[in-house]
């Protein structure tokens, strides 16, 4: 690999990158590749280590091609065994929960089981919650995502902001999706600090406009918020221009809960001293936890994490609504969702034009070991256990994950523009397999 400053007119600096292959999701595919990039500001990396800065695809497919423009000449990065892919986006994922690590699935405890460890592990004070995420960060920058759906907790029912500005200062592009929980007669009390919390802080919630990483609400769960509280989030978020994110038909407690106002959900309500039979004017009524939410997700373009469980008539649902769906394989496997649900129906989601990206959920879900949180092995397990085309992968983790958090799709392609990431995967598996030579900052 050639070293130096790059070809540099005025404060712009031109650097060749060469890889094995160069691929995106909208057509550049070529082998032996490169990508020249125009990189604003002195380049210098930190943090990541990646090369930093404002940068914009020249140019981008075969190697000789490239090499023939006039700024081709620039400095050179060679990765000849690698494929040069945009940088990943996970459009789901919990990040103050770094801290607790890969933890193997109780499955006698089930769902409630792997609730009640999180809710016994997590950190609630704001530092503790602040350096996870930037662990987080640290972890998803080794796997090369640049942009994320970050889902920032409420442990003890307190919402804070500690989550959103750690996501900020470290990741640079995404939505970072404030948590609550309000249902019952939890509901009120909920809602309350909510408003308290945006009140306290709404300059600053304000101040960033689209830029950067951006706020969101996330109310957590049907199981775990009133639909009457899912409409005042919306309307919220419509005032506001907030995305909006949910987890939804995830597991069995939930669809029993829904449609019967039952089951180990309704348990831990109760538990927890929430439980209200006001919660029965609206669920119990028979249907399916998308059937539930379907006017609500008709009024705003949600972002909704999992759709472990989900019939023909729900998929219609999804797709007249413009409801993007984060595709989580591995926490899905985690939780044997396949054995309850059968196999996951995001091809059948595609295929009736819903926007199907990918999550990696929590590190809890992930292999023991694992040193990097990262959509490409979301795409990797598609690949092997489903056979899924690797451009078919990429795009949903790169530019669907980017229309489902609102951010420009262009930035994670090759077509010119600006770029929000340059990674080199190493498919021989060899050194450092997965390197993020370049990320917008």
């Amino acid at each position: 690999m050639k070293s130096g400053i790059g070809k540099a007119v005025g404060s712009e600096r031109f650097i060749r990158v060469d890889g094995a292959r160069v691929l995106d999701a909208k057509g550049v595919d070529a082998s032996p590749g490169s990508v020249l990039l125009r990189v604003q500001g002195d380049g210098t990396g930190h943090g990541s280590g990646a090369l930093e800065g404002r940068g914009s695809v020249v140019l981008a497919g075969p190697k000789a091609e490239v090499a023939r423009h006039p700024m081709g000449s620039a400095e050179v990065r060679e990765f000849p065994k690698s494929l040069l892919i945009p940088g990943l986006v996970n459009a789901h994922t919990h990040l103050d929960l770094t801290h607790l690590g890969p933890i193997p699935h109780d499955q006698d405890g089930g769902f409630r089981g792997f609730v009640d460890a999180v809710r016994k592990g997590r950190r609630i004070d704001e530092e503790g919650i602040a350096a996870s995420v930037r662990r987080g960060v640290e972890m998803s920058l080794a796997g090369g995502v640049v942009a994320a759906g970050d889902i920032a907790g409420a442990p003890m029912g307190r919402p804070s902001l500690a989550a959103w500005r750690a996501l900020r200062e470290g990741m640079g592009l995404g939505v970072s999706f404030l948590e609550f929980f309000a249902i019952g007669l939890g509901e009120g009390p909920a809602r309350d600090r909510l408003s308290q919390l945006f009140h306290d802080n709404r300059q600053e919630i304000n101040s960033l406009g689209g830029a950067g990483v951006r706020f969101g609400l996330q109310p957590h769960a049907p199981t775990t918020v009133a639909r009457r509280a899912f409409e005042w989030a919306v309307g919220l978020a419509e005032r506001a221009g907030w995305p909006v994110s949910t987890h939804l038909a995830e597991a069995m407690d939930e669809r029993e809960f829904v449609a019967r106002g039952v089951g180990p959900q309704r348990e831990f309500l109760e538990s927890l001293g929430l439980w209200s039979d006001a919660v029965l004017e609206e669920v119990g009524k028979g249907a399916s936890p998308v059937e539930h939410l379907a006017e609500v997700l008709g009024t705003r373009p949600f972002v909704c994490a999992h759709l472990n469980d989900v019939s023909d008539a729900d998929i219609a649902t999804l797709a007249r609504a413009g409801t993007s769906v984060a595709y989580c394989p591995r926490a899905s496997e985690y939780f044997g969702a396949e054995r309850v649900f059968g196999p996951h129906r995001y091809r059948e989601m595609i295929a009736a034009g819903v926007n199907v990206c990918l999550g990696t959920d929590s590190i809890i879900n992930l292999p023991a070991g694992t040193e990097r949180i990262s959509t490409w092995d979301e795409m990797a397990r598609l690949m092997a256990r489903d056979g899924v085309a690797l451009s078919e992968a990429l795009a949903m983790a790169t530019v669907n994950g980017a229309k489902a958090l609102g951010l420009p799709e262009g930035m994670f392609t090759f077509e010119g523009g600006e770029l929000a990431g340059l990674v080199a995967v190493d498919l021989e598996g060899r050194g450092q397999p997965i390197e993020l030579v370049y990320r917008w900052a």
